[in-house]
């Protein structure tokens, strides 16, 4: 069974797909990234990965052809953890590569209350993921919790199933709430998935820590 999918024509910058890569190497180990790779005819990464740069040329449908990928080797259990896992290593990449422009020095941010900081943060992270892609993330304020909304979401891209399978997207943000947070664990699900069918994809983010 092939998890291929057929370029898409939208991109990410090459340092979110070699931070996509490395978080990956990170989860299942260098012999299991190549492994995901080559069943993708992706092998040209394991040599040559996507170079240290901003230029738009990393193909959404990659990502969304290992993480296919991955549920088909480690099951869909087996590959959620890995996907979570995956995601917060890749936002811990995505911060250290990447500048997130909150209007406020990193002391007078850190100073700011959980609630001032997550209302600023949350739209900040999804303006620089939009800024580096050809992806578009949006962020409404629903009181209680955010929805962070994905447009040509790359991890489901070309993909259908039963379920919401945006794991490495809920782990990314996982971390981010927690970073924002200052080391608190918030609540972060998935409500709507294209890959069952929705327009877009939609994750809801607590803004209470878990208790």
């Amino acid at each position: 069974m092939s998890t291929v999918v057929p370029p898409s024509g939208y991109f990410l910058a090459n340092r979110l797909g070699r931070a996509l890569l490395d978080s990956l190497q990170e989860a299942v180990g260098r012999n299991g990234l190549n492994a995901l790779l080559n069943l993708n005819d992706l092998g040209h990464y394991i040599t040559a990965p996507p170079p240290d740069d901003l230029a738009l040329a990393f193909d959404i449908a990659v990502v969304a052809s290992l993480l296919g990928a991955l549920e088909m080797v480690y099951g869909p259990r087996g590959a959620r953890g890995l996907a979570l896992r995956a995601g917060r290593g890749m936002f811990d990449r995505v911060m250290d590569g990447f500048e997130l422009s909150t209007g406020f020095s990193d002391l007078a941010f850190r100073l700011l209350p959980q609630q001032t900081r997550l209302k600023i943060a949350v739209p900040a992270l999804a303006r620089l993921l939009t800024q580096h892609s050809d992806v578009t993330c949006r962020v409404a304020d629903r009181g209680q919790t955010f929805d962070f909304s994905i447009e040509r979401c790359p991890e489901c891209w070309g993909r259908q199933g039963k379920r919401p399978v945006c794991n490495l997207t809920v782990g990314l943000l996982l971390e981010a709430m927690s970073h924002f947070g200052r080391g608190q664990e918030f609540r972060v699900t998935e409500t709507e998935c294209c890959a069952v069918g929705a327009a877009a994809c939609v994750f809801r983010l607590d803004k209470e820590p878990i208790a």
